[in-house]
């Protein structure tokens, strides 16, 4: 577990590794733009659960939180990277706020920056009035403090 920089101190961080894969690829053997999404979102759930976060079936059965849906999802693409080559995706919560929430993701070959993502998510349960939809709820304080 590494560390963001934060002012007056650090916040905690996860890194997920990936060892790109030739299926990751467009024609031109570069990393497909869509693929840095599907690997943001998993390290978003690979930093919960370093964070000691039980997994969204658990916190489904005890307190009806079915996980952290996306609001909003950007990326900066820096270099390119191709198959064959590994991958540190690292995230952390940029920013906490009531319901919602800001994680960055730098994807990094060695000292390169590949890629560079920011997403706003949400702590959701489902809509009681409509089992198909879901509604954002208040982040829980447990969860705040074990993902500082």
């Amino acid at each position: 577990m590494g560390g963001a920089a934060l002012e007056g101190g650090v916040r905690r961080s996860h890194v997920m590794r990936y060892r790109i894969a030739f299926v990751d690829c467009d024609p031109a053997q570069i990393v497909h733009f869509s693929n840095y999404f599907r690997w943001f979102d998993t390290s978003s759930r690979e930093f919960f659960s370093a964070c000691g976060v039980p997994s969204w079936r658990d916190t489904e059965r005890a307190s009806g939180i079915i996980g952290t849906p996306l609001v909003d999802a950007q990326a900066s693409f820096r270099n390119p990277a191709t198959y064959g080559e590994d991958l540190e995706i690292e995230t952390w919560v940029e920013q906490w706020n009531t319901k919602s929430f800001v994680m960055r993701h730098v994807a990094r070959r060695g000292e390169t920056v590949i890629a560079e993502g920011r997403d706003i998510r949400v702590f959701a349960r489902r809509d009681p009035a409509d089992p198909l939809r879901i509604r954002a709820v208040e982040i829980p304080a447990e969860y705040r403090e074990m993902c500082g």
